[in-house]
């Protein structure tokens, strides 16, 4: 009995031992995959991101400031302090650097990484447009008008998907990027411009101001519902408030930006929606023309747009579903296509502008 368990003994040992070896090799193939694994460059931007999140929580006195609005931190600086890798260990290329800059913005924080390699150098979406678009001087494109870049004609790429919502790019500059909403929000809901007593008219048509309007209010109330995850990356402008003439033909913002107030999602001015056109007869706040080769023009409902008349103190500019700038009552219910500001640095994540494949950035 004995000689039986000696023979089967040795048999057995040695496949335990084998079994051990596999898997300490398994191990060791497993720890030199992590150790030796390569990274794409989007994969890298993110663990910069993360990287300089986590230096941040445990260097809080950095945090950038309202009064020091930016700072900039090198990824040396997080391999020093061993919360990142050498980025040259962790992509394809023999040389690679990088730095990240984290912006204080209404509270929050936007932290955007620029990597550099051989091969690779992180895009803004500005560079993005610009390099892959000409500017042009007739027919649909990009034009260079006003100190902008901004985007003219019926058939145009600058469709941008942001915060969830599908958005048209109507201009952009060293700054900012200006995105109005592809199409009315919320089909089922319009909005008053303003419904308070209008002491000039003897009546409750509203006033035709947006300071202190109801629909000013009803602005805000989208921003903190709508946009709450994205406050960091949403800049205050200066919405361009000043009435305007019928007869008017400034398209400049000369007119409209006699007076502004900040504001961080607003409505339309008039002189970008006539600039929006090519139509050489689009002259006139109320041409018909101006609906013409227009991108703009054609939307689901009505829609506000950010001015009134000059003529008097209730009445505001709108646009219909085929492009026409009409004026109604401030208390007149109509639909909202939102206005707001991204910054120019985003970086470029895919996309062309297309409807079928609109430009897309990252948001970390």
């Amino acid at each position: 009995m004995k000689e039986k368990i000696e023979k089967y003994k040795k048999p057995l040992l040695f496949g335990m031992i084998g079994i051990f070896l596999l898997l300490v090799v398994v191990i060791i193939i497993i720890v030199l995959m992590n150790v030796l694994k390569r990274y794409s460059y989007a994969e890298i931007e993110s663990k910069m991101v993360d990287g300089t999140s986590k230096y941040l929580s445990q260097h809080k006195e950095l945090y950038p400031s309202e009064t020091s609005p930016t700072i900039t931190i090198a990824t040396n600086t997080l391999v020093e302090e061993k919360i990142l890798k050498d980025i040259t260990k962790l992509s394809k290329d023999t040389n690679c650097s990088g730095e990240v800059m984290v912006t204080f913005n209404e509270g929050s924080y936007r932290i955007t990484p620029t990597l550099t390699c051989d091969h690779y150098q992180t895009t803004t979406l500005k560079e993005n447009i610009l390099n892959t678009n000409s500017i042009v001087t007739s027919e649909d494109g990009l034009y260079s008008l006003n100190d902008y870049y901004t985007y003219r004609g019926e058939f145009v790429n600058n469709y941008i998907t942001f915060a969830g919502y599908l958005w048209r790019i109507v201009k952009f500059n060293d700054s900012a990027f200006t995105l109005v909403l592809a199409d009315t929000v919320n089909n089922k809901i319009t909005y008053a411009f303003d419904d308070r007593y209008n002491e000039t008219a003897q009546s409750n048509r509203g006033r035709n101001s947006f300071l202190n309007s109801r629909i000013a209010d009803s602005l805000q109330e989208i921003y903190q519902n709508d946009f709450k995850n994205y406050y960091a990356y949403l800049l205050e402008m200066d919405a361009c408030i000043s009435q305007r003439n019928e007869e008017e033909t400034d398209t400049t913002g000369d007119v409209e930006c006699f007076e502004t107030t900040p504001a961080i999602v607003t409505l339309l001015p008039v002189y970008d929606f006539m600039n929006a056109s090519l139509d050489s007869l689009c002259n006139t706040t109320t041409s018909r023309n101006c609906s013409n080769y227009n991108y703009l023009s054609n939307t689901k409902n009505r829609y506000w747009l950010l001015n009134g008349t000059d003529e008097d103190t209730y009445h505001v500019y709108f646009a219909d579903t085929t492009g026409k700038i009409n004026l109604d009552y401030a208390s007149a219910k109509k639909s909202l296509r939102p206005v707001l500001s991204i910054p120019n640095d985003v970086v470029y994540k895919k996309g062309n502008g297309t409807s079928e494949s609109p430009y897309e950035i990252y948001t970390y």
